[in-house]
């Protein structure tokens, strides 16, 4: 700790260049280990020092890798919040933006990270919705393919905009009919270059699809999400004529090279989605109505292949379930509305946590 004590006094613009760079490499060391992230955090004047060293060049790349390991953990990023986050997510934000930024993919990671704990969203989201337009404008530099002149990707962006859709406030951002913002990040949905980016966004639908008061503009020809959820989901199998009518023009007649999503992560955010979308009646005919249940019936099937997931099979059981039946059997129009009993509420968690084991 008294060593710490030493270092804290060169993490500063005004110690001498040398030093200056041999602390910050030596903090970047501690950041590898959960007892050392546990030590830095104690010090608040060692944080707000590499805050202000990430807008040093010469210790900048060094000083936000170790807001990035620190934030990797959860009581690292629930600090940092705490201490850091009026000024930290502004000096994200603004070198995001900077397409001459070098350090903007580390930034993204760490906006990333202190919006990862479900607690920490709201603090951050609020820094955030406080600079005008700051969602829009991080979706426009995440859907222009090389927006970022250093070869930064900014894919953890994907993963910001999938974790601050936790919030209502967040979704009602992405679900604003007028900025259309949701219909431009739908496409990574399928982006295959790279699974963080795709895999941010299928999350972001994810939990979208949670507010069954958007099911209907979701549902609507303007939106059409189900294409994008289905299509990830579809293999090469071959359905008949009658069938590739109903399902969305998109599915129809893929052929043999169609190859379903890789990652069951994905997949089960996917089914999960659909999950949502079953939450109504107007939902639930339409999913039938477009050939949800044939794609699900041949996902369940590849789900039961030594290729397959349980966890993402027990998901599929769980819509199909949901399809199958009558609305007369079902009986009620939103199921959000339904009251659960508690013991029926507990046995349902505990079937949950069998199924992830």
């Amino acid at each position: 700790m008294e060593a710490l004590e030493e270092i804290v006094q060169f993490l500063s613009k005004s110690a001498r260049l040398d030093l200056r760079v041999v602390s910050v490499s030596h903090v970047l060391g501690i950041t590898g280990s959960v007892e050392g992230i546990k030590l830095l955090i104690a010090n608040d004047k060692l944080l707000t020092n590499l805050l202000d060293l990430t807008s040093d060049e010469s210790v900048a790349k060094d000083a936000v890798l170790c807001l990035v390991n620190i934030t990797a953990e959860e009581i690292g990023a629930a600090v940092v919040v705490e201490k850091l986050a009026e000024r930290l997510v502004p000096a994200a934000y603004e070198a995001i933006l900077n397409e001459d930024c070098k350090l903007s993919d580390a930034w993204c990671m760490v906006l990333c990270n202190i919006t990862r704990p479900e607690q920490l969203v709201e603090p951050v989201l609020k820094h955030l919705l406080a600079i005008e337009f700051a969602l829009e404008k991080l979706t426009t530099c995440f859907t222009r393919i090389n927006y970022n002149k250093q070869k930064c990707h900014l894919n953890y962006l994907g993963p910001l905009f999938s974790n601050v859709s936790q919030s209502k406030a967040g979704r009602a951002v992405f679900c604003n009919q007028t900025t259309g913002l949701l219909g431009r990040l739908l496409p990574f949905v399928h982006h295959d270059g790279s699974i963080v980016r795709r895999g941010g966004a299928v999350g972001l639908l994810k939990n979208v699809c949670f507010d069954s008061s958007v099911h209907e503009w979701l549902l609507s020809e303007e939106m059409d999400v189900l294409p994008f959820i289905l299509l990830p989901l579809a293999g090469p199998e071959e359905f008949d004529d009658e069938t590739n009518e109903k399902l969305p023009v998109d599915l129809q007649y893929l052929g043999p090279d169609k190859k379903r999503e890789e990652d069951p992560d994905v997949r089960k955010m996917l089914v999960e989605s659909l999950a949502q979308l079953c939450a109504t009646r107007k939902g639930r005919q339409h999913l039938r109505d477009h050939g949800t249940y044939e794609i699900l019936r041949e996902l369940h099937k590849y789900e039961c292949s030594p290729e397959g997931d349980k966890v993402v099979l027990a998901a599929v059981e769980n819509v199909v379930d949901i399809l199958i039946r009558t609305e007369e059997e079902i009986g009620e129009d939103n199921l959000k509305q339904l009251e659960i009993p508690d013991d029926v509420k507990a046995k349902i968690e505990s079937m949950s946590e069998a199924n992830e084991k």
